[in-house]
């Protein structure tokens, strides 16, 4: 490696600056040396090898994995005072020995973000008040941003962990909506604004990394936790409905621009289905105004060469029952059945595979139907 730094100093260096929550974190190839100059004052040489410029953090691979073999050492023995009662780790008594625990587990959760060992022990020091809840989530939504991080189920845990610690910790106790588990499984944010927050993570983690269905799955834990404070409270509750629709249009746009995101169809299906299941003639209502089912038709005219939106148009009537038999009976007719049947008459190769998936996924479609029309045969 290349590095006018040892290995211990370019350790502290990255320690700091994921202490100083990037905005966006991206792991880059090489080792840095592309922009590493000896002689240069400016500030991009003061963070070499690392690139931080406007609050976002570059960290070349192989200083990466340099500076986790360094952690794995480091985290190793400061763990050592944990494990031994006299010499236990409370914070007042021990501050530098917290300090390096907090700062080895950030690099060892960075280079392998599913780490459930450093995991915990962030999590324990967050109990022992050792870490603050919002600084964790403030550093973990920095490793979301990156696509290396945003895959993993573990991180996605850990911040619905957090984000049921700090609502329960620091909320007093008649803010929090009655009903509310005592497991501290749910979701509870204290403003529009958070809420906000955590919902543009979550968008961006899907464009870093894309069908992520570990952040689509933290998607509907979010909009599940605001239904059922809902039902539990809805006079405390009175703007859920318009963020219900707003997060449906937003995905049904997201849908159109993503038609190959499988994970986002899941997700609008799953929360409709979770909506109209709670016999609420009012939220049935506002399902029902949005026109999810000749959405996907119109998405499946448009775009046949999409499995994801197959899927969509294929499910959908599951979801919303016989009240759209006639859309669908026309959609069968019209579309599904011509398609299903149809020859390529064209020259061009892509042309002809793209018309023989349509047709497949087309098939598929109707003996799907079938199926569920006759389920005895």
């Amino acid at each position: 490696m290349s590095l006018s730094t040892s290995t211990p100093a370019t350790y502290e260096l990255l320690v700091s600056l994921l202490a100083k929550c990037p905005k966006s974190i991206e792991i880059l190839p090489g080792d840095g040396a592309l922009w590493i100059h000896s002689e240069d004052s400016s500030d991009e040489a003061t963070f070499a090898p690392f690139l931080f410029l406007s609050n976002n953090l570059g960290i070349p691979q192989k200083v990466l994995h340099q500076a986790y073999i360094h952690a794995v050492g480091v985290f190793k023995e400061v763990r050592k005072l944990s494990t031994r009662p006299s010499q236990e780790i409370q914070g007042k008594d021990n501050p530098a020995a917290v300090q390096i625990l907090i700062g080895s587990s950030s690099v060892l959760i960075l280079a392998n973000p599913s780490h459930q060992t450093a995991l915990n022990a962030r999590k324990l020091l967050v109990k022992k008040k050792l870490i603050d809840p919002r600084t964790e989530l403030c550093f973990i939504a920095s490793l979301l941003s990156s696509q290396h991080c945003a895959k993993h189920a573990e991180l996605w845990y850990h911040r619905r962990w957090l984000l049921s610690y700090e609502a329960h910790e620091t909320w007093p106790p008649a803010r929090l909506p009655a009903g509310v588990g005592e497991t501290r499984r749910d979701l509870l944010f204290a403003s529009q604004t958070d809420l906000q927050q955590e919902l543009g993570l979550l968008s961006h983690a899907c464009e870093v990394y894309p069908r992520n269905y570990f952040a689509w799955t933290h998607r509907l834990s979010c909009v599940r936790s605001l239904l059922s404070n809902h039902l539990t409270n809805p006079s405390k509750d009175p703007n859920f409905v318009v963020i219900l629709r707003r997060e449906i249009d937003g995905i049904k746009r997201w849908i159109e621009h993503h038609v190959s995101d499988y994970s986002a169809v899941h997700y609008i299906l799953t929360l409709s289905r979770d909506v109209l299941q709670c016999k609420s003639l009012f939220l049935e209502e506002v399902i029902d105004k949005e026109g999810m089912l000749a959405h996907a038709i119109a998405l499946v005219r448009e775009y046949p060469g999409h499995e994801a939106l197959w899927l969509y148009a294929r499910i959908a009537p599951l979801i919303f029952g016989t009240r759209e038999g006639e859309q669908i009976e026309q959609f069968v007719e019209s579309f599904v059945r011509p398609l299903a049947s149809q020859n390529s008459t064209t020259s061009a190769w892509d042309d002809v595979a793209n018309q023989l998936e349509s047709s497949e996924y087309a098939g598929l479609y109707l003996s799907r139907r079938a199926k569920i029309d006759n389920p005895s045969k």
